[in-house]
C-alpha cells in the first residue's frame, strides 16, 4: 500500500512525465481547455476518464503532425487513477525488463510515438510488439501514431517490421483519431471518431464528429450508462468551475477517485 509520501512522488513523477510531451510549449493543456476549444464534448471526455479509470489503455492516432494526437493523449494521462505510475520507455530494456516482471503494479508504460524516429520516448520495429505485450493485469500502455482511422492503425501496427498480433491491439481500452483543419478562427481540432473495446472482442465506434455541422454524435452503445453518471457529473463540474490549469484539473481528479463515485 503506498503512504502518503509514496503518493506524493508517483503524482510529482507523473507530472513530469506529462510535462514532456508538451511539444507545443506554453502551459500543457487540461481536458478543460480541449472541451471548451471543442475538441471533444462532456460525454466523450466523461467515457475516456471512465475507462482510464477501469485500467484501459490508450491510443491517439491522427496522419498529420500538429494535429492534437499528443495533447489528447496527456489530457487522459492527467486523469489516471491515483497511485498509478508513469514508466516513460526511453530505451528498449525497459520493455524487456517490464516483460520478465509479473504484471502485480499498477504501471502505465509510456510511448511518446510510435513511429520510427530517432526521438526521446519513440518505438518502432519488434519493440512496439513488445510494448503492447505489457497490457495485463493492473498494467497499461499509452501512445499515439500517425494514422487516421482505426484499419489504418491496424495495418501499421500489424505489418512488419512491427508485426503486433490482432488480440494485442484488442486489448488496448480506448482508442481515438483526431482531425484538424483550418476554418474561420483558425484551426480546428476534433476528436474524429471516439472507439471502447467491445465485450465481444474488437473495437465499438461509440462518437464520431460531423465535419459539416461540427458536432459530436452518439453512434454505439455506452456500456453501463449510470455508471458513467459519476464521470459525467465530474468533467460538467470542472467545465463550470472554468479552472483550466491541468495541475487543478489533477489535484480534482485525484479528490474525486478518492471519494467513491456514487
Amino acid at each position: 500500500m503506498l503512504t502518503g509520501d509514496d503518493r506524493l512522488d508517483v503524482e510529482r513523477w507523473n507530472r513530469e512525465q506529462i510535462e514532456m510531451l508538451n511539444q507545443r510549449g506554453g502551459r500543457t493543456l487540461s481536458i478543460v481547455d480541449l472541451i471548451e476549444a471543442g475538441t471533444l464534448s462532456i460525454e466523450m471526455a466523461a467515457c475516456g476518464m471512465r475507462a482510464v479509470a477501469n485500467g484501459a489503455s490508450l491510443l491517439t492516432g491522427a496522419r498529420p503532425g500538429g494535429a492534437g494526437k499528443t495533447t489528447l493523449m496527456a489530457t487522459f494521462l492527467n486523469l489516471l487513477p491515483p497511485g498509478v505510475r508513469i514508466v516513460t520507455v526511453d530505451r528498449p530494456s525497459v520493455t524487456a525488463r517490464a516483460l520478465a516482471e509479473p504484471p502485480t503494479r499498477p504501471l502505465c508504460y509510456l510511448a511518446h510515438e510510435i513511429g520510427s524516429g530517432h526521438w526521446y520516448g519513440y518505438i518502432w520495429g519488434r519493440q512496439v510488439a513488445e510494448f503492447l505485450a505489457l497490457v495485463e493485469g493492473p498494467r497499461r500502455v499509452a501512445s499515439c501514431l500517425h494514422a487516421d482511422t482505426l484499419d489504418e492503425l491496424k495495418a501499421i501496427l500489424t505489418s512488419p517490421p512491427l508485426g503486433v498480433s490482432d488480440e494485442a491491439i484488442r486489448r488496448v481500452g480506448l482508442i481515438m483519431f483526431m482531425h484538424a483543419d483550418w476554418g474561420m478562427r483558425g484551426i480546428r481540432r476534433r476528436v474524429a471518431s471516439f472507439y471502447l473495446a467491445g465485450p465481444e472482442g474488437g473495437h465499438e465506434l461509440v462518437f464520431e464528429w460531423d465535419a459539416r455541422s461540427d458536432a459530436f454524435r452518439q453512434v454505439g452503445e455506452i456500456p453501463d450508462p449510470r455508471g458513467l453518471e459519476p464521470y459525467r457529473r465530474f468533467i460538467e463540474s470542472l467545465v463550470e468551475e472554468g479552472d483550466v490549469l491541468s495541475e487543478a484539473v489533477r489535484r480534482k481528479a485525484v479528490e474525486f477517485y478518492r471519494s467513491p463515485p456514487k
